[in-house]
């Protein structure tokens, strides 16, 4: 018996549909495959250079040379940022029994090659803020005090505290230059004590 043909046409209507949704659905699921393989290896990328950031900061270390009364005096590495003299102190040991701690500024932050001298408490002068060089003081401006920074030129109480106030704020000065950052010195003033400091 044969078929009328608007059933015919109906069955044919029918597959086409049935083969337009199965291709599609082929489609979708190529589309879906290829786009977690293009996703998988940029996120193993990310991954990969946020391991090697932390590596990289991870390996920035400073040395710091502490020495005098002090349990186990020696070349200490340290984290570059946020140690203080008192961190370097505890990892050294301590205090010995004859140290003369007053004249050592535990609060202040380390910088790279950092030379934390401990007096006794026989010791006539003292303190490490001041460095002599060719028989002249000059200031050691990442150690000194406000006292210390009154005696250069230009320089008076408030000005001074503003550079302790900036030195504990942003870390130790890596060079003269810097200074210039501090408000109400300019490059004439610095230019009138640069040679009567050291930095770092």
């Amino acid at each position: 018996m044969l078929i009328p043909k608007k059933w015919l046409v109906v069955v044919i209507i029918i597959f086409m549909i049935v083969f337009y949704f199965i291709l599609h659905s082929d489609e979708e699921l190529a589309i879906e495959h290829e786009s977690q393989n293009n996703t998988k290896p940029l996120l193993e990328d990310q991954d990969e250079r946020e391991e090697d950031e932390e590596l990289e900061i991870e390996e920035i270390k400073w040395a710091v040379d502490i020495k005098g009364e002090i349990k186990s005096p020696g070349v200490y590495t340290v984290e570059e940022r946020g140690k203080r003299v008192v961190d370097v102190i505890e990892l050294a040991g301590g205090f010995t029994e004859e140290a003369d701690s007053k004249f050592v500024n535990l609060a202040e932050l380390v910088y790279d090659e950092m030379v934390i001298y401990v007096p006794n408490k026989d010791e006539q002068t003292a303190g490490s803020n001041v460095t002599p060089t060719n028989k002249e003081t000059k200031i050691r401006v990442n150690t000194a005090t406000v006292d210390e920074l009154m005696t250069l030129p230009g320089i008076g109480e408030q000005r001074a505290q503003t550079i302790i106030d900036y030195r504990e704020e942003h870390g130790s000065f890596t060079s003269v230059e810097d200074l210039l950052n501090i408000s109400g010195i300019g490059e004439k003033t610095l230019e009138n004590f640069k040679e009567d400091i050291i930095v770092p």
